[in-house]
């Protein structure tokens, strides 16, 4: 069996998980390549789909309408690439997409259908079910076809986000496909839309390569390494735009921590850009930036006391499943994929969505030295990459 992924960028978390997703696949002997629009990185190993730059810039053209299209969060891709007839693809027996905006349209999705391929697409957020925003916010309007969108103040019940809902609906009945999603959350919201209707949805986690990500035993090095305080308990947190994200939740974040010491907590943030300013100032935040070596990444966690994740919605959450991979625990609101690798009072804390208090109190028990004793000896997630590997052979070999 050859597997080709699809992906529109070698950045974030979806192209992240798709690498990971490909690997464990590799794993277990099977033959797995990464198609993508964009290369950044000249070490990816990713193979590019366009051969020269006027076919970039075609792309990059159509991907310009497709913006103009879109009305603030909800997105339109009804221009993109068809990719059917790429090497690649007529050689692969199974294709898996993954994040594929501004480079796959409608009609692309449409047109790999036709091939009677097995297609798996993984739902690295909620944009494949809806009609265009990658979270909902909870609104909840693709269990009814959306219109009247909050994300772009429309009153009307034929909007943009209606219209792409029908397109998404019309594109689905054209052939079978199978949808992953990498948490029960995103199973059971696929399962309410209509685009999804009479399609096999699958949960299966994200994976996560524990030959990397394991807890370090030289903590003092490591912290003198990254300059993190050695006297103080430490406080976690990452996200790429940590400051004005607000489905990461970083607000939330900043309201528990006016209730810790600066004599017994410091901050360290990694994936932001710039520097991150606290209510609290008085707390030592340390501002790693991006973190692009996953060696690094996990001799940071290891240097943790707890992992803060304050996120509102969230498919997966893979900085929640490096933590607890490293023997960090976890303190987080829950919601979506974070509940699926989070057990409460078990390998951390699990406090109702918005709840600052609940989340300082969280932090308070992860960092409490009988319980990180316990919590080291917890049982982790059953993401490693051999079950990933054989439960996504499993997809095309029931078919």
């Amino acid at each position: 069996m050859k597997v080709l992924h699809l992906a529109t960028i070698d950045l974030g978390g979806a192209y992240k998980a798709a690498v990971r997703i490909s690997e464990s696949m590799q794993k277990c002997g099977i033959d797995s390549e990464i198609l993508i629009r964009t290369k950044v990185h000249d070490d990816t190993q990713a193979a590019e789909v366009f051969e020269n730059a006027a076919k970039k810039f075609v792309s990059k053209s159509k991907n310009f309408v497709n913006l103009m299209l879109s009305q603030k969060d909800i997105i339109s891709d009804y221009l993109g690439t068809d990719v059917s007839a790429h090497p690649l693809v007529q050689d692969a027996d199974v294709l898996v997409l993954h994040w594929v905006n501004s480079f796959l349209s409608y009609r692309s999705v449409e047109k790999l259908l036709a091939t009677g391929k097995t297609v798996i697409w993984v739902m690295h957020d909620m944009w494949t079910f809806t009609g265009g925003c990658h979270y909902d916010g909870y609104c909840g309007g693709y269990a009814h076809g959306c219109g009247k969108c909050p994300h772009i103040g429309s009153g009307k019940e034929n909007d943009l986000s209606r219209r792409n809902f029908t397109r998404k609906a019309q594109v689905m009945k054209s052939g079978k496909m199978i949808f992953v999603g990498p948490s029960q959350w995103s199973v059971d919201c696929a399962g309410k839309s209509k685009i999804t209707e009479r399609q096999r949805i699958v949960r299966i986690l994200n994976p996560v390569n524990r030959d990397v990500f394991y807890r370090r035993d030289t903590i003092p090095a490591l912290k003198k390494k990254y300059r993190i305080p050695v006297d103080r308990k430490i406080i976690l947190f990452g996200a790429t735009q940590a400051d004005n994200n607000k489905i990461k939740g970083m607000q939330y974040l900043d309201e528990a921590l006016c209730g810790l010491s600066e004599k017994e907590y410091a901050v360290v943030i990694f994936g932001n850009q710039g520097s991150v300013h606290l209510t609290n100032d008085k707390l030592e935040v340390r501002c790693l930036g991006p973190v692009k070596q996953e060696e690094a990444l996990a001799e940071i966690y290891s240097c943790a006391d707890v992992f803060a994740a304050p996120s509102l919605q969230e498919a997966f959450g893979y900085t929640v499943s490096e933590a607890l991979s490293c023997r960090v625990p976890v303190a987080a609101f829950a919601v979506g994929g974070i509940k699926d690798q989070v057990r409460h009072l078990e390998n951390g804390y699990l406090a109702p969505a918005k709840d600052a208090q609940e989340l300082l109190k969280g932090i308070r028990w992860c960092t409490d030295a009988d319980n990180q004793t316990r919590i080291r000896q917890a049982a982790l997630p059953d993401n490693d990459y051999q079950t990933i590997g054989k439960a996504y052979r499993a997809l095309w070999s029931d078919r």
